[in-house]
């Protein structure tokens, strides 16, 4: 008897241990979410996407700095955020907020891991064209007038008229009073059909006086960038001559930005002309008049060809590999400065479908 109660109490001793043990098992915190967020030394809105795992900043239109801004936030209890190596502290860590980056939240349990990817914007349209969100720079060298034309509307040669159609873009955006046509440009050199070479569209600028000349680009593409950049803006406009194979293809066909057509080989080459750029997100987007347009258009009814923008680094790719000069183009009367200008004798030509 006395045996059986000895056992007895040493399950009931056993049955205690364990449930003591059991509740002192700590129980760890799973979350890993923002639940507070706001920046200190910038004005913005904030907008928290706990199911998307996304933080928007909202900066008004003047702010084009946004760098080394420091953020105060709190998140579930115990977790811990890093972006990149860097432990993030609030109110204390800096970031550079004029780029996307991602924030790595880790739970308290050591396990739980969530990426919350922060976009900022200073404007309500860059995101919209599929450019990105927060702009540092932009200039456009518009005029008030319409002076695009879509190359499919200009003859019996359309399909080789991009370079009397960026032409006479070119000369229209240049002189306000200039009416002739592609047409007209098609019939005064190569009538008969046939690409447009570079030294046409020199031959046929010089004919009508419209101020051009022609400069090198670079071996790199911050260095192309800069020399195209330099004229926008200083005033003047840019025709170039590429291999469009290069441009990348749209990925939304709602955005503007990407080439909106195929090209299925390399040596397509083509004449655009480039007016205006863009700084967003760090990298840097022309925006173009593309003559090859075919009728294609936006929502609201506006031709693709017009207001494209194509990317610096995929500029730089195509004219390196067809054609690294650029011919600028300048307001008519305006003697607007022309700089590292080429003797024409120098340049090879090449030519445009």
């Amino acid at each position: 008897m006395r045996k059986s109660i000895k056992y007895l109490l040493i399950v009931v001793y056993l049955l205690f241990v364990f449930v003591s043990c059991e509740k002192d098992e700590p129980v760890y915190n799973t979350q890993t979410d923002f639940l507070e967020y706001t920046l200190i030394e910038k004005e913005s809105q904030v907008e928290i996407n706990s199911d998307e795992k996304t933080i928007l900043i909202n900066f008004p239109e003047d702010v084009i700095n946004a760098d080394e801004l420091i953020a105060e936030f709190s998140i579930s209890e115990g977790a811990s955020v890093f972006v990149g190596n860097v432990m993030q502290f609030s109110g204390i860590t800096a970031n550079n907020f004029e780029m996307p980056f991602t924030y790595e939240v880790t739970a308290e349990d050591g396990n739980t891991i969530s990426n919350w990817h922060l976009t900022s914007t200073n404007n309500d349209y860059t995101i919209s064209l599929g450019l990105g969100g927060f702009q540092k720079i932009t200039l456009s060298n518009n005029r008030d007038y319409d002076w695009y034309f879509d190359q499919a509307n200009t003859g019996t040669f359309s399909d080789v008229n991009c370079g009397p159609t960026s032409t006479t873009m070119a000369a229209k955006w240049s002189d306000p009073d200039f009416s002739f046509s592609p047409e007209h440009a098609r019939k005064t050199y190569r009538p008969e059909g046939g690409w447009w070479y570079t030294d046409d569209i020199d031959n046929y600028l010089t004919d009508l006086e419209i101020p051009h000349e022609f400069i090198s680009l670079s071996n790199n593409a911050t260095g192309t960038q800069q020399k195209i950049i330099s004229q926008l803006d200083v005033g003047n406009i840019v025709i170039l001559c590429l291999d469009m194979y290069y441009i990348s293809n749209e990925t939304n066909k709602k955005w503007h930005v990407d080439k909106f057509y195929k090209t299925y080989s390399k040596d397509w080459g083509h004449f655009i002309v480039v007016k205006g750029y863009k700084q967003v997100d760090g990298s840097v987007f022309f925006e173009v008049y593309d003559p090859y347009c075919y009728r294609q258009t936006y929502s609201d009814g506006s031709f693709k060809g017009k207001n494209r923008f194509y990317r610096g680094s995929d500029i730089y790719k195509a004219t390196s590999i067809w054609w690294n000069y650029a011919i600028v183009v300048s307001e008519k009367g305006s003697g607007l400065p022309v700089q590292n200008l080429l003797k024409k004798s120098e340049i090879p030509h090449m030519w445009g479908k």
